[in-house]
């Protein structure tokens, strides 16, 4: 397991560890950020009877509260580090109930940043807000975008109104899409700071947004998602000129399919 471990670790500070000290002009930030994101996964990884290892998906990056918005900037960074996590460790076998997610929180009695990280229930979706602390579902609902919807295969609309949406063939998700070239779990949206987050969930056919293919990319009005055969258009009424921001799969070596799941 600390095989796994440190293959993760390598890729986040050759891909993230001189981005972060060009941001925050400090070693401290970048090299604690790193080595606690590893220490925590190694102390929530969960290794069943059968061998098989479970790693934490949720972490939750707790910063003074005079460095949050610097935080929530870059929140992309953030986004990118949780998406390498996912790849490579299921890349040396790790296993994620869900897509991993690194969140900020302000803590206005920390001198300096920390971390804590957990495994959603499996079942959950990672919509166990039934599990998460008041201030936890405050910050989720207040991350919630207002007026934010989906138009599906030109026909239909689905409404975005809740912080995590579920898409994929299987009917436990929130929206079902009964095309024979989606994976039972397909997708995942997630509200973060009033933006929806689409993550790829490992599916076999990917995804694509606005003909690139992503495995995680933060929405913005009138992207196009490609789900097997079917089109799905995002639309948001607070409409940004910014362009969506995307991690593409196609030019990274390391990346592999993964297996629907």
């Amino acid at each position: 397991m600390n095989t796994n471990l440190d293959k993760i670790e390598a890729h986040l500070r050759s891909l993230f560890e001189e981005k972060l000290f060009k941001i925050f002009n400090t070693e401290e930030h970048p090299r604690s950020l790193i080595d606690d994101l590893i220490l925590v996964m190694k102390q929530n990884i969960i290794t069943d009877k059968d061998g098989k290892h479970f790693a934490p998906d949720r972490f939750i990056l707790s910063v003074p509260s005079r460095e949050m918005i610097k935080w929530q900037v870059h929140q992309d960074i953030l986004d990118e580090m949780a998406a390498v996590i996912h790849r490579t460790g299921q890349e040396e076998g790790l296993i994620f109930h869900h897509a991993p997610i690194i969140q900020c929180q302000p803590n206005h009695e920390l001198q300096s940043i920390s971390i804590a990280a957990r495994l959603s229930p499996e079942n959950s979706l990672l919509s166990d807000t039934d599990a998460m602390t008041q201030s936890e579902l405050k910050e989720v609902k207040n991350s919630l975008p207002d007026d934010a919807f989906l138009i599906v295969g030109g026909t239909s609309n689905y409404p975005l109104v809740e912080p995590v949406i579920n898409i994929g063939r299987h009917s436990d998700n929130d929206l079902v899409l009964s095309d024979p070239h989606v994976s039972r779990y397909h997708v995942q949206l997630r509200a973060i700071n009033k933006r929806f987050v689409i993550f790829d969930l490992g599916s076999i056919g990917g995804t694509l947004i606005n003909g690139n293919r992503i495995t995680q990319a933060t929405l913005f009005n009138g992207d196009v998602i490609r789900l097997g055969m079917t089109n799905l258009i995002f639309v948001q009424t607070n409409k940004s000129t910014s362009q969506t921001t995307t991690i593409s799969t196609d030019d990274d070596p390391a990346y592999s399919e993964g297996l629907s799941q």
